[in-house]
């Protein structure tokens, strides 16, 4: 059972569903969710302008025209402000900007007009110059940040962009691109890659002249992949006098396999770098936004034909695992979100990190988290055992087709088939909270398959003998916040939070059956009642029982240092069970 501020579950009023007939063009809306459909055309010929740019000024909302230059862009009624403008931007055309009235009253037919600036040529002759990269483009250590997933439900993903700002020589022609993709659920994905000049350290103006859209195929592998690469030379782009440039790519069009409704983010992962910073915004015109401790891999090869080389962007002189040591607050960005594989089971596929070597040891979360709970155990405890981090069913990157109700006996289930998956005949389990549950579930199935188990603030059941009664009157406000919310998201974290008030189910004389050792961890503050944890332990045979002073149900994270010590003491032997 972990716990989450009650104030990240809001309330969201249901809607009735009324029609609003529109007599101009196509439009409609659902009670104040509205959609318009429209075109962008050459002003000259009135033929398609593909792949425009729209968007709400300073706003994440707005879209891509597609290839006959059709749009459609959707949002809430309470986003927009008449005040507002919206614009329309093509490389090789003039940007386009009106009020949003005057968009309301146009049709939605936006001309746009060639830009009198042409791409300016350069011949590369048999002596190009020195062949530079500048950037990465792969890494063995990469995350995800949570915010390039915070797509408006309203929306989609086109126009969505990422970049990163490279230290270039004065006078180059660009070659190659080369960026990663984690991984493609995608049958196709169309890419549009834009290059900007820097001012106060954010992309600004686009300095080309030529459109650059190219499309990569989707597959269905696991994890990292070789980079893609694009031939940049047919393109002619020539940059002189800049010291910066942006680098950016945006997504036009996503194509997802057929059958698959996961909506899965589509986004170009990072390397934790802690003096760089990665850029995104949502729509083409929404406000850049920083991500800290984030190299995007992107790279871009090119002939420089002057010295001045700047290699700032290429080597930081340290290897990637040192970095992570260097910067601690980098665990939370990477762990959960770093190269991981995932396992298909009957209805679902588990999400898991592997990391060090040695006597396998899992590790699994509480409620409504990931692995980045176990953010700072996991490197101390990788140095002595080969660590399995596990996203339980639902929870973290791990995905849950059913919609019945959640069971610790799924979750033992599910790690059973984790284990055949990976050949594992036996392991240690580390559980905190609900993973402790699942812990306790798994040792009286299968004991055999279990060295050592720990259990951090677990519960044998429900309810006030076990738990603290504000905590359980926290869990019931926040079931009753989400019983008549619809959308998946909401179910999925009702399930959750009816699971802590409805189990688990283990009787406490069943512990007896357990032989192997045992640590029963517990803050001497925890959620989980002294006694309950007490209990826990009177029961097992085998078992020793740690109060950690001063602490509560977040002791992992809050005394970190002392509880590493305790699981590394108890699992390399250098303590006695209490009986």
């Amino acid at each position: 059972m972990m716990l989450h501020s009650v104030s990240s579950f809001l309330t969201v009023k249901a809607y009735l569903l009324i029609l609003i007939t529109v007599l101009i063009s196509d439009s409609y809306s659902y009670a104040q969710s509205l959609l318009f459909k429209g075109n962008t055309v050459d002003q000259q010929n009135s033929l398609p302008v593909p792949y425009v740019s729209i968007g709400i000024v300073n706003k994440p909302i707005g879209t891509v025209s597609d290839s006959l230059g059709r749009y459609t862009l959707s949002y809430l009624q309470s986003e927009v402000k008449t005040t507002d403008s919206i614009a329309f931007s093509a490389i090789g055309y003039k940007r386009v900007s009106m009020d949003w009235n005057t968009f309301l009253k146009s049709g939605w037919m936006v001309k746009l007009s060639e830009s009198t600036n042409l791409l300016k040529s350069v011949s590369i002759k048999a002596n190009p110059g020195k062949l530079k990269n500048y950037g990465r483009s792969s890494a063995s250590i990469i995350f995800f940040p949570a915010m390039y997933k915070n797509i408006p439900k309203t929306s989609d993903d086109k126009g969505r962009e990422q970049a990163a700002i490279l230290k270039i020589d004065k006078d180059i022609f660009l070659r190659k691109l080369s960026f990663s993709i984690s991984r493609k659920n995608f049958k196709k994905i169309k890419l549009r890659l834009n290059i900007y000049d820097v001012r106060d350290g954010l992309p600004a103006q686009s300095i080309l002249h030529k459109d650059v859209v190219f499309e990569v195929a989707g597959n269905t592998k696991v994890g990292m992949q070789a980079p893609e690469s694009i031939d940049l030379k047919p393109y002619q782009i020539y940059i002189q006098g800049r010291k910066e440039i942006a680098v950016a790519l945006a997504i036009l069009e996503l194509e997802p396999r057929e059958g698959d409704t996961s909506k899965t983010a589509f986004f170009i992962p990072s390397f934790p770098g802690p003096l760089r910073s990665s850029l995104y915004r949502m729509k083409g015109e929404a406000q850049w936004q920083k991500v800290s401790n984030s190299n995007l891999l992107v790279a871009v090869e090119a002939s420089s034909r002057k010295d001045g080389y700047r290699n700032g962007d290429n080597d930081s002189g340290e290897s990637e695992t040192e970095t992570i040591q260097n910067d601690t607050t980098l665990a939370r960005l990477i762990y959960g979100n770093n190269n991981g594989k995932r396992i298909q089971i009957e209805d679902s596929e588990i999400y898991y990190e592997t990391y060090g070597k040695g006597r396998p040891l899992i590790l699994l979360h509480g409620n409504n988290e990931s692995i980045s709970s176990f953010r700072n155990q996991i490197g101390p405890l990788s140095q002595y055992y080969k660590v399995i981090a596990i996203d339980t069913r639902g929870q973290g990157n791990s995905t849950n087709k059913k919609t019945s109700a959640y069971t610790y006996k799924q979750f033992a289930k599910d790690l059973e088939d984790v284990m055949n998956a990976l050949s594992i005949k036996k392991a240690s389990l580390l559980g905190w909270s609900d993973g402790g549950n699942t812990a306790l579930l798994f040792s009286l199935r299968h004991p055999e398959r279990l060295e050592k188990m720990i259990v951090m603030g677990a519960n044998l059941f429900p309810g006030p003998n076990a738990i603290e009664n504000n905590v359980i009157q926290l869990f019931e406000k926040r079931r009753d916040s989400l019983l008549h919310q619809a959308d998946p998201e909401s179910q999925n974290r009702l399930r959750l939070t009816e699971l802590v008030l409805k189990e688990p189910h283990i009787k406490p004389a069943a512990l007896s059956t357990i032989t192997i050792p045992v640590l029963v961890v517990a803050g001497e503050f925890d959620v989980v009642k002294k006694e309950h944890t007490e209990l826990i332990h009177s029961h097992l045979k085998n078992s020793k029982l740690k109060i950690i002073p001063g602490g509560d149900h977040y002791s992992p994270l809050k005394q970190t240092e002392i509880f590493n010590r305790i699981v590394l003491d108890f699992l390399n032997g250098a303590e006695e069970p209490d009986k």
